[in-house]
């Protein structure tokens, strides 16, 4: 790659190492060795920023893996809900990369009065949060220097399917298929990074546009939400995200003034999402970038092949870093700042 010009871009290129190192501190002979509670009925998932959507992709990881009923919130919702009742019986999981989120620090002390069991997942073994919690887990990704966060993002998602691998393990369901992918987890992301011509030609076409929506499903919704979010936090574009079949209900509409969009799927997507995006392109022909595991199933304009797996955690750490470094390359066409948005800081205690 080119000279690193930014703290963002040293964090991005770090993070591969630093999965390889949770994978080396937690995994042990096949077992995920981490500290969970062995019955867990419901998890409700609280967090802010880019830690929320961490907690929404961990919520998934629960679903599948583990089959827990699980749900997330925001941490000023749940602030602002004159109503809001903690579960005594559910677990509260806070996902914070400083471990001292204003918001989320309050709802935990309230969770805590309350009697219900809580447990963090942070990326600062000195914090509040990893303090106080009833179960901790380090993220190990380092300080994190720029405002937007990339590495400990990443991190904090891996660790939660660590969690989601080790609440399997406790009810004795077979995790092995999972623990047979993790040595090339790293080396799937490090090839991401060969990519960077073509995200960098992407990042310059998306750079001359005020706004443009980027749509996903599943998982890949999720991280629609974060790569808007980065690109609004570098760029100050006002990308948003949207679930491809909600899209389609409305606010597609949008393509009638704005020609731009972000498509992110893969090859083995349902009929039903083909059938949006096809429905999408056959009525507004946008020009489209899209992220992707495949060639040609849908027409791009800008096409950016992620590695084919059948591994989940591995397509979303490489999509993750295929969006952060969009987000990185479309600032650096701006001239932002990257590591200082205008007006941004972290919103601790």
């Amino acid at each position: 790659m080119a000279e690193k010009s930014s703290f963002m871009e040293n964090e991005i290129l770090e993070q591969s190492t630093i999965i390889e190192d949770l994978i080396s501190r937690y995994v042990k002979n096949y077992c995920v060795m981490v500290d969970f509670p062995s019955k867990v009925k419901q998890i409700k998932f609280i967090a802010s920023g880019s830690s929320y959507n961490a907690a929404c992709l961990a919520k998934k990881f629960f679903r599948d893996i583990v089959g827990t009923d699980a749900c997330c919130d925001y941490s000023s919702e749940f602030l602002s809900s004159p109503n809001q009742k903690v579960d005594p019986d559910a677990l509260y999981f806070f996902i914070s990369q400083s471990g001292e989120t204003a918001d989320t620090v309050e709802v935990m002390d309230i969770v805590k009065k309350a009697g219900a069991k809580t447990y963090a997942i942070v990326n600062n073994e000195c914090s509040y949060m990893y303090e106080n919690a009833d179960y901790s887990m380090f993220a190990a990704a380092g300080k994190e220097e720029s405002i937007a966060a990339t590495k400990s993002f990443t991190a904090c998602v891996f660790c939660a399917w660590l969690c989601a691998l080790k609440a399997a393990q406790n009810i004795s369901k077979d995790i092995s298929k999972y623990m047979m992918n993790l040595q090339y987890i790293p080396r799937d992301m490090d090839e991401t990074l060969f990519l960077e011509k073509k995200i960098d030609k992407a990042a310059s076409f998306l750079s001359k546009y005020k706004s443009f929506p980027v749509v996903g499903y599943d998982y890949y919704y999720e991280l629609a939400k974060e790569g808007s979010l980065k690109i609004k936090e570098t760029s100050y574009i006002d990308s948003n995200p949207y679930a491809l079949g909600e899209f389609i209900h409305g606010h597609v509409a949008l393509l009638n003034h704005q020609s731009a969009l972000i498509e992110i799927y893969s090859e083995d997507m349902g009929q039903y999402e083909k059938k949006c995006l096809k429905k999408i392109e056959d009525n507004y022909n946008p020009k489209v970038v899209a992220i992707t595991d495949t060639k040609d199933m849908v027409k791009a304009d800008y096409t950016i092949v992620f590695t084919k797996t059948d591994c989940q955690i591995t397509r979303v750490l490489c999509v993750a870093l295929v969006l952060q470094l969009l987000a990185l390359k479309i600032a650096y066409k701006l001239k932002r700042d990257v590591d200082n948005p205008q007006g941004l800081s972290k919103v601790v205690r």
